[in-house]
């Protein structure tokens, strides 16, 4: 097993760091704040604004939708972090050669 010269503490700080800004806790935060702002709207907004779906509140159903996927993801995220790759396989590849077809 070949040292990177990292401690197990600095590898646990990259982890860390690296989860941080996973996408998908990205992409949970901004659809839980879209959420939000159509939530208030659906509730918080004009009669007229409100049915003009053919009587649906869209801004608060839609909002809902925003609000359970966002809820999802970062449910995702945190329940599956993402792990870096030990050093020993760092770089290798899954070692399948994909080669386009013969003309």
């Amino acid at each position: 097993m070949a040292s990177t010269g990292a401690t197990d503490e600095e590898e646990i700080r990259a982890a860390k760091a690296a989860n941080r800004f996973d996408i998908r806790r990205l992409i949970g935060g901004v659809f839980l704040l879209y959420g939000l702002i159509l939530v208030a709207l659906g509730l918080f907004g004009s009669h007229e604004i409100k049915n003009k779906a053919a009587g649906v509140n869209i801004d608060l159903w839609t909002g809902l939708g925003m609000l359970v996927f966002g809820a999802l993801m970062v449910f995702w995220a945190l329940y599956r972090p993402t792990m870096p790759e030990p050093p020993e396989t760092r770089g290798e590849g899954s070692g399948r050669i994909r080669r386009a077809p013969a003309t």
